[in-house]
């Protein structure tokens, strides 16, 4: 199984915790994903909604979780479109390694600097 979760609760910046319109930086990030898998017809990948993932002074977080790879935990990202095509971006070419392991020359830019840790899969 593999799946983008993603924080309810993050601040939209620094400084802010809600946008324009009164939502939190999660809450439009997490549409701006729905809208990027739904263009993409990316239908293999759960999105995943978590209230505080614990790492708000690195918003907005979300977890790369893979089953059968390494996860990961990110933050710092921008409630943006762009950053959600960006995550998207990372993430398939993870999905087509054995490990998990993206070499970083096929990291997008925008996806450098945001990784906090990484989790082996879960064995019993």
């Amino acid at each position: 199984m593999r799946a983008i979760v993603m924080c309810t609760t993050c601040r939209y910046s620094a400084a802010e915790k809600t946008g324009p319109d009164g939502r939190s930086g999660g809450e439009i990030f997490i549409a701006h994903m729905r809208d990027a898998m739904t263009a993409r017809r990316i239908e293999n990948v759960w999105l995943q909604t978590q209230s505080c993932l614990w790492n708000c002074k690195r918003h907005c977080s979300v977890i790369l979780r893979d089953d059968q790879r390494f996860s990961y935990v990110t933050g710092d990202h921008e409630p943006t479109r762009e950053q959600a095509e960006a995550i998207l971006d990372w993430f398939q070419p993870h999905g087509d390694t054995g490990s998990g392991e993206v070499p970083f020359r096929q990291w997008p830019d925008r996806m450098r600097g945001h990784f906090i840790a990484r989790m082996p899969k879960a064995s019993p």
